[in-house]
């Protein structure tokens, strides 16, 4: 007789996570924490009211094929002549190395039965420090990193750049990991990532923190990656401005022009700087009840912290008064004749 079919999935199948580090609490779990508080808890606060630097974690667009992998590790190289270490701090050095690491890479990635056409062969990270932290901190932080979120199954390289104010650190881990699990990055995860990353800096001796915009008190999303480079080039070299930028001038323009001195999207950043006040408002009632001294003097500097938050405006907002006042700058200054010819 035959048995009942097994329907049990094959090893190698499952999907790798990322798992959520521990003691790693939400700003929602911060701002509701009763006192007294602990260590940790206190130590995040310390950080949130002395504006600790916040670590800068950049996950570029992955690797899908060898020619790809092979022109990202000579241009981290510097077409060879940095060296490259492994994870387990091994040098790689040279284009001959690098030629050979591609290979390997591919050809396990091709014995893969389950890889799609697409699927990519590598990730690119880029760890960012403050300006004037050693580099060796830097490299030690992300190597941390990567063996405490992929232990030894997925390989990486990592090289160190100096040659800006900010070091930091190129890493590039395999996709395919030894135990035949493919790594998988979804957006939820970046929060732990740089959560992560940035208790790896601590540990290394950098100050470092990585709390949410909205609970620092800045509204929105960040600047992208590109619009930073493509903002820098524009100010420095000159040329056409970004079609971003200039959507941005033509909303504030616009809302400039407008009778309502706001739209939805800055009642909603008011609504949510009302919420954060009253969430650190309350924590720091709370905590100058404390019987821990430490707690108290904490309470003090959250209020003063609350008290010191920039205006919650949105980008729009902001260049729209820009704008204004310029223009009032240039009323002022131009003479009542030329003033008078223009009504004219």
């Amino acid at each position: 007789v035959m048995g009942a079919p097994d329907f049990r999935r094959p090893r190698g199948f499952e999907e790798h996570r990322v798992d959520q580090p521990p003691n790693r609490r939400t700003p929602a779990e911060i701002l509701s924490a009763q006192p007294p508080l602990q260590p940790d808890q206190r130590a995040a606060l310390w950080r949130l009211v002395g504006k600790a630097p916040q670590a800068v974690l950049v996950v570029p667009r992955s690797l899908s094929t060898s020619l790809q992998l092979g022109g990202y590790l000579n241009y981290i190289s510097r077409g060879g002549s940095l060296t490259l270490h492994d994870e387990n701090g091994l040098p790689l050095k040279g284009r001959g190395q690098i030629e050979e690491l591609v290979e390997d890479w591919r050809c396990v990635d091709q014995l893969d039965s389950r890889r799609r056409i697409n699927s990519p062969i590598a990730r690119r990270f880029v760890f960012g420090a403050p300006p004037g932290t050693s580099p060796e901190a830097v490299e030690a932080a992300a190597r941390l990193h990567l063996r405490r979120l992929h232990g030894r199954d997925h390989p990486f390289v990592q090289v160190t750049h100096t040659d800006t104010d900010h070091p930091h650190v190129h890493a590039v881990v395999r996709v395919l990991g030894r135990q035949r699990r493919r790594l998988t990055l979804h957006h939820r995860d970046l929060a732990i990532y740089r959560e992560d990353y940035a208790k790896a800096l601590r540990e290394a001796g950098v100050e470092a923190d990585a709390t949410p915009r909205w609970l620092r008190g800045q509204p929105g999303r960040g600047e992208t990656a590109g619009h930073w480079r493509s903002r820098a080039d524009f100010e420095e070299k000159g040329g056409p401005a970004p079609r971003w930028l200039e959507a941005q001038y033509l909303e504030a323009a616009q809302l400039l022009r407008s009778s309502q001195p706001a739209g939805d999207r800055e009642l909603r950043v008011i609504e949510s700087r009302g919420r954060l006040h009253r969430g650190l408002l309350d924590l720091a009632w709370r905590l100058s009840r404390s019987p821990e001294e430490e707690d108290r003097r904490l309470s003090q500097a959250l209020t003063t912290h609350v008290c010191r938050l920039p205006p919650p405006e949105t980008e729009r907002l902001t260049l729209s008064r820009q704008m204004q006042l310029r223009a009032m700058d240039r009323t002022r200054l131009e003479p009542s004749g030329e003033r008078g010819e223009r009504h004219r």
